[in-house]
């Protein structure tokens, strides 16, 4: 997400926009909506902003000081697991990308299909040219790291004795990764089509 994006992404997840654009959610459900991170009298974005004061960033409209990853609860893990699955979740990508960097991690149940988690935090890499760390999406976010998320993250699950099932090639077999705005409308044609 480039920087102008962020505090509205943050205040989105943490469901304080009075009219979201999202008509998935259902308000009263979001009481049952909850953090798996605090940064204490900080706010998310404050602590984004403190945590990317600390890192080189370079001036340009085009950088992306932020990273979300949504990931959803698999259909076969049994409902007690719920909380066990995502804390483990949250955990991997924490250590994955660093626990300083991790921003905000809400779990929605207010949307329509599975609950899931927003992980957002800050691609920082080690800084070569000036010391210290910078922020670079490019650099987190190679080829490598998203081919190997999900067998990753499955690896994972499974060392915390959580078998639920993340990595089951559903998503090559329908095509390959869509943007969210896809999956919606893919899921209205279908709802369409049943009525």
């Amino acid at each position: 997400y480039q920087a102008s994006a962020v505090r509205v992404l943050l205040a989105h997840n943490d469901r304080q926009i009075a009219n979201p654009s999202n008509h998935d959610i259902d308000p009263s459900h979001s009481h049952e909506n909850y953090s798996l991170l605090d940064h204490g009298e900080m706010t998310p974005y404050d602590y984004y902003h403190a945590r990317r004061q600390e890192l080189h960033c370079l001036n340009r409209a085009d950088v992306k000081p932020l990273i979300g990853w949504v990931l959803t609860q698999p259909q076969d893990l049994p409902r007690e697991e719920e909380e066990l699955f995502f804390r483990a979740s949250y955990d991997f990508v924490a250590a994955r990308y660093g626990p300083e960097n991790m921003v905000q991690a809400v779990v929605h149940k207010d949307e329509s299909g599975q609950p899931h988690l927003h992980v957002c935090f800050i691609p920082a890499v080690p800084d070569l040219k000036h010391g210290g760390e910078k922020i670079c999406a490019n650099d987190v976010l190679t080829r490598k790291d998203l081919k190997s998320f999900h067998t990753d993250w499955q690896q994972y699950l499974d060392a915390q004795g959580l078998h639920a099932s993340v990595y089951t090639g559903v998503t090559a077999r329908q095509g390959g990764n869509i943007t969210v705005a896809q999956l919606k409308q893919q899921r209205d044609m279908i709802h369409h089509l049943e009525v």
